[in-house]
């Protein structure tokens, strides 16, 4: 499916945001594209202090959540963190324990098993939990649609404090007090948090509390850095400010948490540096897969434990979770895309495969998804009902065309791009008629759209530009890599690189090549041989050939030596 291109435009006055900010008119752009237009906006954007996030008192309930935890440590009262299997509900849960721990709280916590219990609160745990002696539970990424099981959780005698993320009911549950910015009258200016960046704010706000300092806080600003950029929150506002702090706190000391410091260490991270992909894509799987294939207690374990002999063996336990993680899913993703129609696929796709894995359902939902460009719905068999995972495209809410059919559901939660489901089997075929009746997008809405910043000249591709965007990074969801696009530049030479699946270019702005910059794509092989064939020019496969061109500027890094590059998203043969 080939993308569609689209050249953002603004009524910004530019020249005057570069020489207020003492930036270059395309970073002017950029920003004014990211809707930084104001000096002071702009300003906060770039100064990424900690001192700039917002007044947690603020947030609802937040008094009622912290004088309700202080009485249960000052009273020795038995607390539980309850939290969730994923790796924002682990590092959030260890937030709350290290810093309840340190204040003398008596505090355990319990994560649910994901495929005997399923997410959040459940009438079993609370019984257990109260039998136990527990007097309050702390629900951290789940609990915004535990009414019964709040209400059970009372009765039996235990009061319920929440700190969730994800949208609200309409019905909330009778807890103590509920820290969720989502809810409709909540105050609190940045929705958009995941439960490790609430966590954190809890933490630092119980500090202040009660008067002691907040010694944690480096610490638990690297494990809020991981919850958000492995939970795919918008990375805006305080979210950029916290990875932006725990990016440099954990690269100025890989072993600040000893456990995440041992996985470092054998994913081979201890000697170079950690960028938001290692975080997403290489540690944050690794903390994900215990709570997929065994007990996410490991997790919890892991960065809780002090000793060396022992967050050693969990770190390597986690590194073979996720190397079996890894084959479960392929195996899946490559039966599930077996059985789609690709030439006529349905617009959301529910797909049902008994012999999943049920913990890969999400992963495998969200490769289906990269593959079709489709909202995709993954379910496998649970215990007495189907369960699964969907995952969305932006241009389509997945929690509003699935909260219209609530009734279908046993169980049901998420937000606008992913969401989490129990369903009757009998269901299936009636929710997949439902969902595609309702959805009014067009084929040519599935298309992926290439959000283009600026239209470049070839000599503005300079390395001064890579430093100036790089004051923009850190990078994720609704704060996108810059990206530009350059006409008619000639491939003086193509190199083909297919044992790497890269392809090398020399571009130059014309013919006689002064000023070539080095461009570099992965995995546009395959693409580049078919631009060629339409266009006719199959002898042109090692250069020679005039392009349009989609792409990153970014700072290579060779032999000491830093020269600027463009990292080629898409291209056109013209």
């Amino acid at each position: 499916m080939k993308n569609k291109w689209h050249i953002k435009e603004t009524d910004a006055d530019l020249a005057l945001m570069s020489k207020v900010l003492g930036i270059s008119e395309i970073t002017a752009n950029v920003m004014a594209n990211r809707n930084l237009r104001t000096k002071k906006i702009a300003k906060t954007f770039l100064s990424l202090s900690l001192e700039a996030m917002h007044d947690v008192l603020q947030m609802k309930d937040m008094e009622a959540v912290l004088k309700r935890i202080s009485e249960a440590i000052n009273a020795k009262e038995k607390i539980v963190i309850y939290g969730d299997y994923d790796a924002d509900g682990v590092t959030s849960t260890v937030i709350l324990h290290k810093i309840l721990t340190r204040l003398g709280a008596n505090v355990s916590y319990y994560i649910p098993h994901r495929q005997e219990e399923g997410y959040g609160l459940n009438h079993k745990a609370i019984e257990k939990l109260a039998a136990e002696g527990t007097r309050l539970i702390v629900a951290v990424d789940n609990g915004i649609s535990a009414v019964e099981e709040v209400k059970s959780a009372n009765a039996l005698g235990m009061d319920t404090v929440i700190i969730d993320h994800h949208e609200p009911g309409a019905t909330l549950p009778p807890a103590i007090g509920i820290v969720d910015p989502k809810q409709p009258d909540c105050a609190y200016p940045f929705k958009e948090m995941c439960a490790g960046g609430l966590a954190y704010k809890v933490a630092a706000a119980l500090c202040a509390y009660l008067n002691t300092p907040f010694h944690e806080r480096d610490e638990l600003l690297v494990l809020a850095t991981i919850a958000t950029l492995c939970d795919i929150v918008d990375l805006i506002d305080e979210n950029r400010i916290i990875v932006n702090s725990g990016m440099a706190i954990l690269n100025a000391n890989k072993l600040i948490n000893p456990g995440l410091g041992s996985l470092i260490t054998l994913r081979g991270y201890l000697e170079k540096p950690i960028d938001t992909f290692a975080v997403s894509f290489i540690i944050g799987p690794c903390l994900n897969a215990s709570g997929r294939l065994e007990r996410a207690d490991l997790s919890v374990e892991l960065l809780l434990a002090e000793d060396f002999n022992r967050r050693t063996d969990l770190a390597q336990k986690h590194l073979e979770l996720n190397e079996a993680r890894k084959v479960l899913t392929a195996e899946c993703v490559e039966r599930v895309l077996s059985q789609i129609d690709m030439e006529n696929p349905d617009k959301i796709l529910v797909i049902s495969d008994e012999d999943a894995h049920e913990s890969v359902a999400g992963i495998v939902a969200g490769r289906v998804r990269e593959a079709t460009n489709r909202p995709t719905i993954m379910l496998t068999q649970g215990d007495g009902a189907m369960k699964g995972s969907g995952r969305s495209v932006p241009i389509f809410n997945l929690y509003q065309a699935l909260s219209a059919h609530r009734h279908l559901f046993l169980r049901f939660g998420g937000h606008a791009m992913a969401a989490g489901l129990t369903i009757p089997a009998e269901n299936i075929p009636i929710l997949r008629d439902v969902l595609n009746k309702d959805c009014k997008l067009t084929e040519d809405d599935f298309r992926p759209t290439l959000e283009i910043d600026r239209l470049l000249k070839l000599n503005e591709v300079t390395l001064h530009l890579s430093d100036e965007l790089a004051q923009l990074a850190p990078f994720g969801k609704c704060n996108d890599q810059p990206l530009f696009v350059s006409q008619y530049v000639l491939a003086e030479q193509v190199r083909v690189l297919d044992e790497k699946r890269t392809l090398i270019f020399t571009f130059s702005a014309q013919t006689g090549g002064a000023g070539s910059i080095k461009g570099i794509a992965f995995g546009l092989n395959d693409l580049y041989a078919e631009r060629l064939k339409e266009a006719d020019k199959e002898s042109y496969k090692n250069g020679g050939v005039f392009m349009d061109v989609v792409y990153n500027v970014e700072a290579n890094v060779y032999n000491g030596r830093t020269s600027v590059q463009m990292r080629v998203r898409d291209f056109k043969i013209v």
